[in-house]
């Protein structure tokens, strides 16, 4: 049941794990890599049943539309955060600095829910200086349409979800399985094992390479599916 991509990074995973258990003794006083390590093994134990049926990736159409409403939302909230960004930089405000500092290339690499929130945050922030940006150019006209783009992403990244069937509640599943296993390697791995890059280099750069996904083909075709960005090593 799982797709080529799905396979691929439940491969890496185990690699991952599989790195990080060869040599316990750099970890031996971090309970809290010790605990990423348990949760991992248990993403592991619960998703390799799945390999059942290998399908490749899927044919577009819905993903294209979807890529273009984040270009979109991306390109918006990119904008109207450099503008935000310069004014709070006038106004000598760190607080809205870090909350304003985003651009086209980061926000587009977000994952969905976070550039949702990311954009959404821009806007309030956008909104609430509102007077003051009329200066920089922060039209109302300009603010309705990052308002916009992020409705319609909002909107459309749910579109292949609204069917009910048996099958395709299996597939949102394992989908919400594998964006837990992202956060799990990008947001508690990755950033826990930052320490060992100087302490423990081999044991760093031997997790590191074994995190890295290797894109082996299906071999059997599937209707159109959203894949999640593939995990990669901040």
């Amino acid at each position: 049941m799982l797709t080529a991509k799905q396979d691929n990074r439940l491969t890496a995973a185990e690699n991952t794990l599989a790195a990080l258990r060869e040599d316990a003794t750099p970890y031996q006083r971090d309970q809290a890599l010790q605990d990423i390590i348990a949760d991992l093994q248990q993403f592991t134990t619960d998703l390799e049943p799945l390999r059942q049926k290998i399908r490749p990736k899927a044919t577009k159409g819905k993903t294209d539309a979807k890529t273009d409403r984040r270009e979109l939302l991306a390109v918006s909230a990119g904008e109207v955060a450099g503008d935000l960004y310069a004014y709070a930089t006038a106004k000598t405000d760190r607080p809205l600095q870090n909350a304003a500092n985003h651009s086209y290339g980061t926000l587009l690499n977000l994952r969905a829910t976070a550039l949702t929130d990311t954009a959404q945050e821009i806007l309030d922030h956008a909104t609430t200086h509102a007077q003051a940006l009329e200066k920089y150019d922060v039209t109302p006209e300009r603010l309705a349409e990052l308002k916009a783009a992020l409705a319609a992403f909002s909107t459309g990244k749910n579109d292949p979800r609204q069917e009910t069937t048996k099958g395709q509640a299996a597939r949102l599943a394992i989908k919400a399985k594998f964006s837990e296993l992202a956060t799990l390697l990008e947001d508690r791995l990755d950033r826990s094992m930052r320490k060992y890059a100087r302490s423990h280099p081999e044991f760093y750069h031997r997790v590191t390479a074994a995190r890295q996904i290797i894109d082996r083909p299906g071999k059997q075709q599937s209707p159109g599916e959203d894949e999640h960005p593939p995990i990669k090593p901040e």
